[in-house]
């Protein structure tokens, strides 16, 4: 396995305890605010603002933990960049590669993938 393949999955495992965590926390400060509301007992009307900045957070936390697990590529990419194009899916060394196709899985490449092993090729053939 790749390290940055490694790296993607503990990005997605990440992501995936902040959406357990946000959902837990949001859950729980929406339901202290609701008892609070109805039955007027527990916390007072000072300190309703702080519980709803607290399922703000977790809302905030969830919507990390969605963005890691299912995407978080900017995050990954900053972390391992990368010197040469690979396949997004199998992790090929894709230098060389004339089709819009990983030769080794045949995974559809994306654009930017695209464009980035025709440069890659284009300096291998062209150093200046």
């Amino acid at each position: 396995m790749k390290h940055k393949t490694l790296f993607r999955l503990l990005v997605k495992l990440l992501g995936v305890y902040f959406i357990i965590a946000g959902s837990v926390a949001a859950a729980r400060m929406a339901m202290q605010i609701v008892f609070a509301l109805t039955q007027g007992t527990g916390m007072g009307a000072p300190y309703l603002w702080l519980n709803v900045l607290y399922s703000a957070t977790g809302l905030l936390e969830l919507a990390a933990g969605l963005y890691l697990f299912f995407g978080g590529r900017w995050v990954v990419d900053r972390a391992i960049p990368s010197n040469r194009p690979y396949c997004p899916e199998c992790g090929y060394d894709l230098r060389g590669a004339a089709a819009g196709r990983c030769p080794e899985c045949g995974t559809v490449l994306p654009a930017e993938t695209i464009h980035e092993v025709q440069q890659q090729n284009l300096r291998e053939w062209d150093p200046e």
